[in-house]
C-alpha cells in the first residue's frame, strides 16, 4: 500500500509540474518546497486556509489549490493578485524595481482555468483581484496554515504579514519567495521578525526563496 501510495505520488507530481511550469517564474526547487509544505499541513493536521499573495498566472495556486481543497480539514483556498501588473515601488526596493512596475502581468481567467485543470474544487477557492490594500480587508479569514507571499515589494510584503501573520495557526508555515532579490521583501520581513521578537530562522530553499514555521 505505501508503494502503491508513493507511486501515485510520484505521477501526481509529474503531472502538476507539467501543467503549471509553463504558467510561473518560480523556480523548480521552489515549486517543490511549496508542493512539500502542501503536504505537510496535511500531515500534521493544521488547521486553516491556504493564501497566496502575488498569483501572476496561477502556476504556484494550482499546485497549492490541488491539495487544500481536497483537504479533509474544509480548507478555502485564497488567491490574491492586481492582475494590473507589479505596483509602484519606495526607496526601499532598489532602482531596479522601478523597471518592472506594470510589468509581470497575469490574466485572471487564465488562474482560473489553470487552477481548474489542475484538479482542484473550485467551489474552494476565492481569487480576489485587485490591490491587496483593498482586497485584503473584504476578507474573513480566521485561521491560516500556509501564506505564500510572491509579492516582491517592501510596502506589499510588509502589508501582508502585518494582514494575516496573527492569523497563522501555531505549526503552519509561511513562505516568502524574493527575500534573496529584493531588497525591499527582504527589508519588510526582517523588519517584521524584529518587531515582533520571533524567534524563526528563514529556512533556505535556493537563492531567493525562505520559509519558517510558527511555533
Amino acid at each position: 500500500m505505501k508503494l502503491q501510495k508513493k507511486i501515485q505520488s510520484h505521477f501526481l507530481t509529474k503531472r502538476l509540474t507539467e501543467l503549471i511550469t509553463p504558467h510561473t517564474l518560480v523556480s523548480a526547487e521552489r515549486l517543490n518546497n511549496l508542493f512539500t509544505l502542501a503536504r505537510r499541513i496535511e500531515d500534521e493536521g493544521v488547521a486553516g486556509d491556504v493564501i497566496e499573495c502575488g498569483v501572476y498566472n496561477g502556476g504556484t495556486a494550482a499546485l497549492l489549490a490541488r491539495f487544500a481543497t481536497r483537504s479533509k480539514m474544509d480548507r478555502t483556498v485564497w488567491l490574491f493578485d492586481s492582475f494590473q501588473g507589479m505596483p509602484e515601488t519606495t526607496a526601499s526596493d532598489g532602482a531596479e524595481a522601478k523597471d518592472y512596475v506594470g510589468q509581470v502581468l497575469g490574466n485572471v481567467e487564465l488562474v482560473r482555468k489553470l487552477v481548474e485543470q489542475s484538479g482542484a474544487d473550485m467551489s474552494r477557492v476565492r481569487i480576489m483581484e485587485g490591490w491587496f490594500q483593498d482586497t485584503f480587508p473584504k476578507t474573513s479569514i480566521a485561521e491560516i496554515a500556509l501564506l505564500n507571499i510572491d509579492a516582491d515589494w517592501y510596502e506589499s510584503v510588509k502589508l501582508c504579514l502585518e494582514t494575516f501573520y496573527d492569523r497563522i495557526t501555531p505549526g503552519g508555515f509561511v513562505s516568502i519567495d524574493d527575500y534573496g532579490h529584493w531588497p525591499g521583501c527582504r527589508k519588510a520581513v526582517d523588519e517584521f521578525l524584529a518587531a515582533r521578537q520571533l524567534p524563526y530562522k528563514l529556512q533556505e530553499v535556493d537563492y531567493t526563496g525562505r520559509w519558517f514555521q510558527k511555533l
